[in-house]
Parts: C-alpha cells; sequence; structure tokens
C-alpha cells in the first residue's frame, strides 16, 4: 500500500509520572518520492488517527502545522485520554491484522525502561525520509529517554517488526533540522524558536527484520470469518426485509432501494471480517480496499435483483433477464475483489469462479432452508430468524468453497 505522511501524534502521559506509552507532538512529512523504505512521502499532510494532537509547545508559541496553544490543564487532560484510553486502541490496531487503518502515520516501538526494567510499547507518529523514521517529543516527556545513547529499539512499521537503533538529541540545531524535515509547510520563525527550547529530535534507523512466526491454518481463518462475517451482515437485509415487507408505506422502488443499501451494509461487514483473515496471507491488500470492493459488489449483486422486487416475481421477468440477473449477482462480489487479488496472485481469476460457485451453491443451500420455512402471516421476528439460518447456511457454504481456493492460490 502507498501510506500517507502524518503529523506524528503525542500520546502522553501526566507530568511526574514514568515511562509511559506517549508520542511525540505533531509533525508533518515532506518530499514526494520513495525512500529506501519503499514508502512514497507525499506532499501535504493530515492529521495522524492515532489520538489528540499534542499542546505541549510553550505558550504563545504555535508548534508545526498550526497546532495551537493549550494551558496546562488542558495538556494534563489531553495526557490522561492519550494514555489511559487512546493508546491501547492504538497498540491494539498496529499489532491487528487491519493495522493498515492506522500504520501509515504511526509506528509502535518496543524499548526497555532504564528505571523500571520493563517493556514499553510506544505508539509514535513518524515521518519516513532517507531511510531512517523521524519523530519529535517534547522534553518534559520520559519516554524518549530510554532511547538515548544508542539504545536498541523494536519498530512494528506496517505489521512487520524490525530491530532498530535510535539517536537523540535536545541541541537546539538538530531539532529545529528535524523539524524542518518533517514540516511540509516551513514553520514560522517562533515555532521553530519554541520547538528548539522545549523538543528533542528522535531518528530511528531500521537494522534487520525479525523473523515472522509461519502462517497456518489459513482455510480455518477464512472459514471462521467469512462465516461470522456474514451472518452479522446479512442480519441487515433480513430485518429491513422483514420490518418493511407488506408496508404500505413503502413502494416497491423505496422496497428496492433499502434492500440495496442493506445489503452494502451485509457487505461491508463481511469484507471487513475477510480482511482480518487474509491480512496474514496477503499483507499487501488494504483493509479499506477489501471492505470497499466488498461492499461495492455486494450492492451490485443486490441490485441486481431489483426486476424481482418490483414486480410480482420472476413470473414477470423473462429468462433471458434471469439469465443475466443470476450472472451479475453471483460474480459481483468476486470480481471486485479479484481487482484487489490481481496484483498480488498469479492466478487471481479463479477467484471469480470459485467465488460465483459458492456463491451459486451458497443461495442454493439458502433456498433449500428457507423456502419450506417461510410462510404468508408470519410474525417479523420469525421471518427474520429464518432469514438468519439460511444466512447461517449459505455462509458456511460460500466459506468453505473460497476458503479452499484461497489456501491453493497462496500457495
Amino acid at each position: 500500500m502507498t501510506p500517507h505522511t502524518a503529523r506524528p501524534v503525542n500520546l502522553g502521559h501526566p507530568r511526574g509520572t514514568r515511562e509511559p506509552a506517549t508520542t511525540g507532538p505533531p509533525a508533518t512529512g515532506p518530499s514526494d518520492r520513495r525512500g529506501p523504505l519503499g514508502i512514497r512521502q507525499p506532499v501535504g499532510l493530515r492529521a495522524s488517527a492515532a489520538g489528540p494532537m499534542d499542546r505541549g509547545h510553550p505558550p504563545g508559541a504555535r508548534g508545526p502545522a498550526g497546532v495551537a496553544s493549550g494551558g496546562p490543564g488542558w495538556r494534563r487532560l489531553l495526557d490522561a485520554t492519550q494514555n489511559r484510553v487512546v493508546n491501547p486502541v492504538v497498540r491494539g490496531l498496529l499489532r491487528s491484522p487491519v493495522h493498515d487503518l492506522v500504520s501509515a502515520s504511526v509506528v509502535l516501538l518496543t524499548m526497555r525502561g532504564r528505571v523500571s526494567g520493563r517493556e514499553i510499547a510506544v505508539p509514535a507518529g513518524y515521518v519516513e525520509r532517507d531511510g531512517e523514521l523521524l519523530l519529535i517529543s517534547r522534553r518534559e516527556r520520559q519516554w524518549w529517554r530510554n532511547l538515548r545513547d544508542g539504545a536498541p529499539v523494536r519498530v512494528l512499521l506496517r505489521g512487520r517488526e524490525w530491530n532498530a537503533t535510535a539517536r537523540t538529541s535536545a541541541e537546539p540545531e538538530q531539532v529545529v533540522e528535524t523539524l524542518m524535515a518533517m514540516a511540509a509547510d516551513r514553520p514560522s520563525g517562533a515555532a521553530q524558536s519554541a520547538w528548539a527550547r522545549d523538543g528533542v529530535a528522535i531518528r530511528i534507523r531500521l537494522g534487520d527484520p525479525i523473523p515472522r512466526a509461519r502462517i497456518t491454518g489459513l482455510w480455518w481463518r477464512w472459514f471462521r470469518a467469512t462465516v461470522l462475517g456474514e451472518v452479522a451482515g446479512f442480519v441487515l437485509p433480513a430485518v429491513v426485509a422483514a420490518l418493511i415487507a407488506g408496508s404500505p408505506g413503502f413502494g416497491p422502488l423505496a422496497l428496492a432501494a433499502l434492500m440495496i443499501l442493506a445489503g452494502a451494509g451485509e457487505g461491508a461487514v463481511l469484507g471487513l471480517a475477510q480482511a482480518w483473515a487474509l491480512r496474514g496471507a496477503l499483507p499487501a491488500v488494504p483493509t479499506r480496499s477489501w471492505v470497499r470492493a466488498t461492499a461495492a459488489g455486494a450492492a451490485l449483486a443486490w441490485s441486481a435483483a431489483v426486476p424481482l422486487m418490483v414486480g410480482r416475481g420472476a413470473e414477470d421477468v423473462s429468462w433471458p433477464v434471469l439469465v443475466v440477473m443470476g450472472m451479475i449477482a453471483l460474480t459481483s462480489i468476486g470480481l471486485s475483489q479479484w481487482r484487489l487479488l490481481r496484483g498480488h496472485l498469479a492466478r487471481a481469476w479463479q477467484w471469480v469462479v470459485a467465488s460465483a460457485g459458492g456463491w451459486c451453491m451458497g443461495l442454493a443451500a439458502f433456498g433449500l432452508v428457507t423456502t419450506p420455512l417461510w410462510q404468508p402471516g408470519q410474525p417479523a421476528v420469525l421471518v427474520a430468524l429464518i432469514g438468519m439460518l439460511g444466512g447461517l447456511v449459505m455462509a458456511a457454504t460460500v466459506a468453505a468453497v473460497t476458503a479452499t481456493t484461497l489456501v491453493r492460490l497462496v500457495r
């Protein structure tokens, strides 16, 4: 994936505590060129997703990227919120298969505390330049002191862990130099002076990657994720259909529109679950892109059924149209996902065939389960429960077929 550089965030701690998981103040990233680590640095930045911005610069001075000053009370409140609420969430995301939601701009540093002797995991905003990770912290923080004198540190960067060494400097010239290297817009003289007095520059150079554990259990991981994701997602169209079916306030077109929206939601939930399972085998496939592709494919599949929803059913549709509708419904998700897989798998076209076959068998299983159970005049709750049961059978069928194909393609 092509990450965006972002302003570092300080996930700090209250003054006086030692070695918390905190980060430096916001900074930004400069160039539009690919560094030795393979990252393209875009011009212009956005705020990091890791947490609230640090307002730790001296009163009356504006920090990089126009961060406003904040008083001691606000600083303490932000520090406590970041340390107790934001940091654990960000650490969990960075360690998860969907780390790419934040890892384009946030890195996880693991170091040994010089005083406590325990390991400290610090999520920190970064900018990569010339093979180094650049960060800035406030001097009043404590965590950066564990990186002095070239101390070793483990770096979890975009899902991959590296051994690394760090250099820190509180010299004003070094701080300003690092600040200028990280900033998209030239900071004002007041900001440079403020950070020179209050900032610490941190430069981290990566060493050897830490070997990953062997990826096993892909079939079961994909099967479980697909079943759970489809069952959870199918609740949306099942409930919508049960609530508005036969309601005088909804015409056929309104019903079709709501079902398409519910289908897109179903696809988004399914896509998120599948992205979690896929991350171990194909980490280069972005989570957001997979979720969007699956949601779009599901919406298209439900759109293909509009003629059935606005008319009296299959009796109003000619068989050639039914064939086209069926082809669209069966291949829409597979084609949407294939666009992402083709750059990573040599025989990605087989995914379209497997997905279509899996959905064909899954829909057939759904019909076999629900058709004899659904009867006119049933309560909405019962209709929804029957639909969820059919969705479970359908999901298990699709999951088994696609899991088998995925394992073969990855190998």
